[in-house]
């Protein structure tokens, strides 16, 4: 009696570990879709910002000055530019534009005069040329 029951009880024993075994997968797969719907629609909020450009003003718009340091990364550019009102858009979408952008790597220190009016792919080639627009600038 003693084997039957060992064989029984192994016989329960998987029987609840395939059970175990089967609800972990179906909360793997529950967990992957999620991340894949929350990636997905993070990358797509990305792409609309980096590819469908809204300047934050119409029309002329104002003008900002803003100076770049030797120091500043284009993600940095991005979020000073955010911060002085020129771009509604993160900064990871300007590092993006930048990046996509013949100008990449190729953004120089100095002091610009922006308008609200403009999109990230007009800015870019104006911080691309080094014109000091400050007095006594270049």
């Amino acid at each position: 009696m003693a084997v039957g029951e060992r064989q029984g009880d192994s016989l329960g024993y998987r029987v609840a570990l395939s059970g175990v075994k089967g609800i972990l997968r179906i909360l793997v797969y529950i967990c992957l879709i999620v991340f894949m719907i929350y990636f997905g629609q993070r990358a797509y909020a990305l792409g609309r910002e980096v590819f469908h450009q809204v300047p934050v003003d119409s029309g002329e718009g104002r003008k900002v000055t803003v100076t770049v340091t030797d120091s500043m990364t284009a993600y940095d550019i991005g979020r000073m530019l955010r911060a002085e009102g020129l771009l509604d858009e993160t900064p990871l979408a300007f590092w993006v534009q930048e990046f996509i952008s013949g100008y990449h790597n190729q953004l120089l220190p100095g002091t610009y005069t922006l308008r609200t009016s403009m999109t990230a792919d007009e800015m870019i080639p104006i911080l691309a040329q080094a014109v000091d627009d400050s007095p006594g600038g270049n």
